[in-house]
């Protein structure tokens, strides 16, 4: 496979560090500080101070030092590594929007490092027990899933397929596929398409500490019934999450009585993949080497 990234963009980092480092993560929408305006965030344990100015120029204040970039609506904010050692060449993600502006935004606070809250967006497992509502669960049969997965820089993708038990992909009408890409350090797309119009469904992981992580739930679309429907759009999605945090905290819970959570069978390995591409970008900054995706094309199966 071919390198991410070239060996000379890196110095040497230390092992140590609380989180992946070197990566761009989701502060806010852009919508979030306004003209004259200052929002405040604590980011990777420190807090920050953002300032929109009458001009509409944003810069950052506090902690430790961030780089910063507007992009795609969306406020970018760049981790080093703890020495400050950074790549020399790297800028955001971009996606394939739908529409220029986010559409809808929401965000919680899961009880969970960063890790943790990776897993609760890759285990696919947990919908028919965690998100019990007959809008996201047209049907209470687990039935049998097998999707095709295959390497894409910093991370993995889930080929397109039709959906199979959630009714409210068929507020988007039409035939829909579903297509959803994974990457450092926990960035999940999933796009909903069909012939005219495509959803994108954007959960953007940045920890808040070394305990609790922000998920931003982030959507863009260009399709007219759910502009339609976006009043009441708020509720269902809150309710979505809610069940996200309310299950994290139950995991915090069992941790004080020692219980252990156990890898199995093919709908654990997104996670797997996860830690191993967590693992081989830190050792490859460690070792001032080129990170290479060890991750295969495969076939998974599980139910749901």
């Amino acid at each position: 496979m071919q390198p991410d990234m070239l060996a000379d963009d890196f110095e040497g980092c230390p092992s140590d560090e609380p989180y992946i480092a070197d990566h761009w993560y989701v502060a806010a929408p852009s919508k979030r500080v306004k003209r004259g305006r200052q929002c405040k965030l604590k980011l990777f344990g420190e807090d920050y101070v953002f300032h929109r100015a009458r001009d509409g120029s944003l810069k950052i204040e506090g902690g430790v030092r961030l780089a910063i970039v507007e992009q795609q609506d969306l406020i970018w904010v760049y981790r080093p590594c703890s020495s400050g050692a950074r790549p020399r060449h790297t800028e955001p993600p971009t996606f394939d929007l739908p529409s220029a502006k986010v559409r809808y935004c929401k965000t919680v606070i899961i009880p969970a490092r960063q890790d943790d809250a990776a897993y609760g967006l890759l285990d696919p497992a947990h919908t028919p027990f965690v998100h019990k509502s007959p809008l996201w669960r047209g049907s209470g049969v687990h039935k049998l899933k097998e999707k095709v997965f295959e390497p894409i820089p910093f991370g993995f993708r889930m080929a397109g397929h039709a959906p199979v038990n959630s009714d409210i992909y068929k507020l988007i009408g039409g035939q829909v596929r579903v297509y959803i890409d994974f990457r450092l350090p926990g960035l999940r797309a999933e796009y909903i398409r069909n012939a005219k119009h495509t959803v994108l469904n954007l959960s953007a992981l940045t920890p808040k500490d070394a305990q609790h992580t922000y998920l931003n739930q982030i959507f863009f679309w260009d399709t007219p019934v759910l502009s339609v429907l976006r009043p009441i759009i708020p509720p269902f999605v809150k309710g979505f999450l809610q069940q996200d945090v309310d299950i994290m905290a139950l995991r915090r819970k069992n941790e004080t009585y020692g219980g252990k959570g156990m890898l199995l069978g093919d709908s654990d390995k997104q996670f797997q993949w996860y830690m191993k591409l967590k693992r081989e970008w830190q050792q490859a900054r460690i070792d001032s080497r080129p990170f290479v995706n060890a991750v295969e094309p495969a076939t998974l199966r599980w139910r749901t």
